[in-house]
């Protein structure tokens, strides 16, 4: 098996390659090239540990398989290794073969790539970190960091790094680990500014490096750059590209939202989703795949109607578990009203129980287009129900007042009323409603929402305050009673 040199390696990529250092933390903007690092540390572990095993561990296994996996099995390739030739993914090796397996080898290798050395990288997932703690690995790699769970990390995978010193003690990047990762969009994130502390501790043993998209420019060009500058607002084009710190939003109008009580990751149904079992599949992505959504009950869904854009929330009352989650969402922008409800429905074709609570501002009530007797909700309704869905139609006559929403949602937040459900948000399939929530600031001229963002022509319209206006439509007039924020009244159209 040989080898082939990678024909470039920008500066972050070649300070981490040659790094001596067992202990590596990369925080890089998007585009940079870090599943480039992440294939060359997987090709070092393996040209130097015959039978050893490594662990890959992301967000989820559906994650690692469709994101991950697709621009590692590129690099490999330019590398020289190919894919049924000196490696497999999803199972080993043809009996035929006769390859190898790893001193510990794995049970199952749906989550595995089984190289001809006997050398295995394994899959965890942080939707199942558990899965981590009867493993011995020989080192660990963790893609997008910064959305893991620091407690996890510690408690269920790192202490699985362990073994084979007998065999591989002598190699200095033995028992290492690589965390790479875009800037944290939330303060649970912030941990990984650890390992600058830790390097100047203890130079010899930790790398910490930080880089701009822009150290990559010779493969993705200016016009990368300009492109994105133009479509992203600023403070997103600073954090996600140039890799800018995240400065701390003080002023938000959802002060209690905290990415660690109100969202979750673990939602993949992995009885259906483990059907895919390679990037490559060819199967759709549908509702079958969530384990948070609950076949045999209806869904609520709300609006936030427009002229260059429409957004909707799905959402499920879970009475079982005293949960009300979001746990998903679907966003146009200069599509028709028509494009986003489409989405909608082949998303939940297969979703068995096809009745839908419809929610939305009063601005659903005016008429789509000037040309059109029809308002918003008559043509939301029109188009679900010819879809075969039972539809139940509440209007908002008026728009709630921005202080009443306020105080509405310090309440729900706060956890102080035990007999209201938790109000959670699905990271996987909502994270747009997120970060919709988290960067809504309050005016500084008027105590009320700053939506200045919807106004903005150079920014994608999910980073805007839209999609929370779609859950402040939903959840304040069904939740607000029990809270005491509102008393039943008439105040809203109800229709079938």
């Amino acid at each position: 098996m040989e080898i082939t040199k990678a024909p470039y390696y920008n500066h972050p990529q070649m300070v981490i390659k040659l790094s001596s250092k067992p202990h590596k933390m990369f925080i890089g903007g998007r585009g940079v090239g870090k599943t480039t690092i992440i294939s060359d540390e997987m090709i070092r572990y393996m040209a130097h540990m015959n039978r050893g095993k490594i662990s890959l561990n992301g967000l989820t296994y559906f994650h690692i398989r469709t994101k991950s996996l697709p621009p590692i099995i590129d690099h490999l390739e330019r590398r020289g290794l190919y894919r049924g030739i000196h490696y497999f993914i999803g199972h080993k090796a043809p009996k035929k073969f006769r390859w190898d397996e790893p001193y510990q080898p794995p049970l199952d290798y749906t989550n595995c790539i089984h190289f001809m050395n006997g050398f295995v990288v394994e899959f965890n997932s942080f939707d199942r970190p558990e899965m981590a703690r009867s493993g011995s690995y020989d080192g660990m790699i963790f893609d997008e960091t910064t959305k893991l769970k620091k407690a996890a990390i510690d408690s269920d995978v790192l202490p699985a790094n362990r073994g084979n010193k007998d065999r591989f003690g002598h190699l200095r990047f033995h028992h290492g680990t690589l965390f790479l990762g875009s800037q944290p969009l939330t303060p649970d994130g912030d941990w990984v500014f650890d390992y600058e502390k830790l390097m100047e501790e203890y130079p010899d043993e930790y790398l910490f490096m930080e880089a701009s998209a822009r150290e990559n420019i010779a493969i993705l060009g200016e016009k990368y750059f300009r492109d994105l500058k133009r479509v992203l607002p600023a403070i997103v084009y600073d954090l996600e590209v140039e890799n800018k710190r995240r400065r701390r939003n003080v002023d938000g109008f959802y002060p209690l939202l905290c990415s660690e009580r109100h969202t979750y990751s673990n939602s993949y149904d992995y009885s259906y989703g483990d059907q895919i079992d390679t990037p490559d599949s060819d199967l759709s992505i549908d509702c079958r795949f969530e384990k948070d959504c609950i076949k045999t009950d209806h869904l609520y869904i709300s609006f936030d109607f427009g002229s260059t854009q429409n957004c909707l929330v799905v959402s499920q009352w879970n009475k079982a578990i005293n949960e009300f989650p979001i746990i998903k969402n679907f966003y146009v922008e200069n599509e028709t009203l028509k494009v986003l409800i489409n989405k909608f429905i082949d998303y939940y074709e297969p979703h068995p129980h096809k009745s839908v609570f419809v929610y939305g501002g009063s601005d659903g009530n005016r008429k789509n287009d000037a040309a059109s007797r029809n308002t918003y909700f008559d043509d939301v309704r029109n188009q679900l129900s010819q879809a075969g869905w039972d539809v139940h139609l509440r209007a908002e006559l008026y728009e709630i007042p921005h202080s009443d929403k306020f105080i509405f949602w310090n309440k729900i937040l706060s956890g102080d009323f035990p007999n209201v459900p938790a109000f959670k948000i699905n990271m996987n399939n909502a994270m747009e409603t997120f970060v919709s929530m988290n960067n809504a600031p309050v005016s500084p001229q008027e105590f009320r929402k700053d939506k200045s963002s919807e106004k903005k022509k150079d920014q994608p319209r999910w980073k805007a305050t839209d999609l929370s206006d779609a859950v402040d439509n939903l959840y304040y007039w069904i939740l607000s009673p029990m809270v005491g924020e509102m008393a039943p009244s008439n105040d809203m159209i109800i229709l079938r």
